[in-house]
């Protein structure tokens, strides 16, 4: 059975939420597998909006189940809020949704240290302040708790005791979460979960279920975001390329396909490098008419036009067999558009970077190509077909729209201008 994952191209907000809501009724699962609430995926439904920072991206009338992997650090409380939303139009929803014991947990004092600690930084990174970088930090360093210890309460308050004291030695009276308040925290959200009926698995026991039915795996966040390769220190906490879906126990040479998602040009939410950054009116206007805001904090988007070096890059670390071009409507009217076609680094022409540290210090270089008024005319094929012809790996769908149905494969678009 097919076995998918889609993950951005970029640094994330690609729109990868209402990609993998347009292919999800043909799977029946879908598995998240990394990343926390500071990943917001947008979808529209009959009209409705729904954004998931927690939740993956399923389609609410359709047979798929949601699978959330030991990858990702959870938000209980963001958690019960989306499931909440969700079955007040879909009852009975959340028994379709299963989480791994192993997953580790966002604790009250993670988002007080993100606060804390991005205000001590003197050059801050640019976090969500929603625990996410403080949360995996303890996961590594094995001060923190995961989904399980909430159903030994002895265990529990043992585990946390020890963590709390660690965390007022370290941080004083500038913590103001307290043991038995964040004891009280998570017992609630454990019982207003078991209220929805949601279930509990673990990647061992789901292994074989997975690996003899249909699986999409969704991705967080984008490949330049990557806490590996990505332009680190300005990344997330975790994996956001086909390989992170290892922690759901799984191989990516398990993979029938691994599909990217691009905007036509790109953005970036906080600090870090950005070789093809624009300013002025010329940004202000894709801003606008993209709703380049972002999901989780609401903050403007960064804009740039589209950097195939970066595409590239991406297409070399996460194993890119297709892609999905996203917002190419936005572009409409504009009379020539520039693409990054290779950097300048350090005086030595590049078509993909070596490392991150080239995003740093890449000086871009430019093409123009026409414009186009609508996306079926044969300039937006030509932009396609060039984008294509330079990365390396066909666009296979469009997307011309925030609806999940404003979608169409390549092959249709190309019926539609040879119509015209």
């Amino acid at each position: 059975m097919n076995k998918m994952s889609i993950v951005g191209a970029q640094w994330g907000d690609e729109g990868k939420g209402k990609v993998v809501n347009y292919f999800s009724e043909k799977f029946e699962w879908i598995v998240r597998f990394s990343g926390g609430a500071n990943a917001g995926h947008t979808i529209y439904y009959k009209g409705r909006k729904y954004v998931n920072h927690m939740l993956p991206s399923i389609t609410p009338r359709s047979d798929s189940k949601g699978f959330l992997g030991a990858g990702m650090v959870l938000d209980l409380e963001k958690l019960v809020d989306e499931l909440n939303v969700l079955e007040n139009d879909f009852p009975g929803i959340s028994s379709r949704f299963y989480i791994d014991l192993e997953t580790f947990l966002v604790l009250p004092w993670h988002k007080e240290e993100d606060e804390i600690i991005e205000n001590m930084r003197k050059k801050p990174i640019g976090t969500t302040r929603r625990g996410i970088g403080p949360a995996y930090t303890d996961k590594v360093s094995r001060e923190g708790i995961k989904l399980y210890y909430l159903f030994d309460e002895r265990l529990l308050e043992e585990r946390l005791d020890n963590i709390y004291y660690l965390k007022k030695s370290q941080y004083g009276e500038k913590l103001k979460s307290n043991k038995d308040d964040v004891i009280e925290y998570l017992l609630n959200a454990r019982n207003n979960l078991e209220k929805l009926k949601v279930n509990y698995a673990s990647a061992v026991e789901m292994g074989k279920v997975f690996r003899s039915t249909s699986v999409l795996f969704e991705g967080a966040q984008g490949v330049l975001l990557d806490l590996d390769f990505g332009t680190y220190p300005f990344v997330t906490s975790s994996s956001c390329m086909a390989h992170g879906v290892s922690s759901v126990g799984f191989s990516t040479f398990e993979l029938d396909e691994v599909y990217g998602v691009l905007k036509a040009y790109t953005t970036r939410v906080g600090e870090g490098p950005f070789p093809t950054e624009i300013f002025g009116d010329e940004a202000s206007k894709i801003r606008k008419l993209g709703n380049e805001f972002g999901a989780t904090t609401g903050r403007p988007r960064r804009i740039g036009w589209l950097d195939l070096p970066a595409l590239r890059y991406a297409k070399i670390r996460s194993g890119l067999t297709g892609l999905v071009i996203t917002k190419a409507d936005v572009l409409n009217g504009i009379d020539k558009i520039k693409i990054c076609t290779h950097y300048e680094v350090n005086g030595k022409l590049k078509d993909t970077p070596s490392s991150s540290y080239d995003f740093f210090v890449a000086k871009p270089i430019y093409i123009e190509l026409d414009g186009w008024t609508d996306t079926n005319e044969i300039n937006f094929l030509k932009y396609l077909s060039f984008i294509q012809e330079e990365v390396g790996v066909d666009i296979d769908y469009i997307s011309y729209g925030p609806k999940t149905e404003e979608m169409c494969s390549k092959n249709h678009l190309v019926l539609n201008i040879h119509r015209k």
